[in-house]
């Protein structure tokens, strides 16, 4: 099983669209990338899934973990709504990234401009499991907000670990 992210961290952005990764995310990057270790170049993949325009955030994959949704994708109908739609966002709409050496990772101009990154901005990396989601602090991601219509209809007394029961279930 591969290791996931936990935990959120505030990063600056540099002069050149450089962000260094704290080491604590640095090691589940390089965990998750099968070449890290035999590749001796010191450089980490990943890519970055940046979604359509009205996405205010970009998310941060392991190799192993975009592999396994490429996996899960090819299961789809060839050419069904859901698999169109899956390739578009999980392949259309990313981009393949590296962490250098010094633990930075340089964001496209395009994406920072997507963003709102301009030299010294804080973002914020919040972990998501098999992803770290990216974006503004002034800006929380959209998704964020129907998560928490979702929490309030279940009300503040709520034990959001009694779905894993459904695990069980199917």
């Amino acid at each position: 099983m591969a290791r996931k992210f936990r935990g959120t961290e505030s990063v600056k952005v540099d002069g050149k669209g450089r962000m260094s990764i704290p080491a604590r995310l640095r090691r589940v990057f390089d965990a998750g990338d099968p070449a890290f270790a035999t590749a001796n170049t010191g450089r980490t993949q990943l890519v970055a899934v940046y979604g359509p325009d009205w996405w205010n955030w970009i998310e941060l994959y392991t190799i192993e973990a975009i592999e396994e949704i490429d996996e899960q994708i090819d299961k789809l109908t060839r050419g069904s709504p859901q698999r169109r739609w899956l390739e578009m966002l999980m392949n259309g709409q990313s981009t393949d990234l590296e962490i250098d050496r010094e633990g930075r990772l340089v964001l496209p101009q395009k994406l920072r401009e997507k963003l709102g990154f301009t030299e010294g901005a804080e973002t914020i990396f919040e972990s998501r499991g098999d992803y770290i989601q990216v974006y503004h602090p002034d800006t929380r991601p959209k998704d964020v907000a129907a998560l928490e219509d979702f929490t309030a209809q279940h009300g503040a007394e709520f034990d959001p670990r009694s779905f894993l029961d459904q695990v069980d279930e199917g």
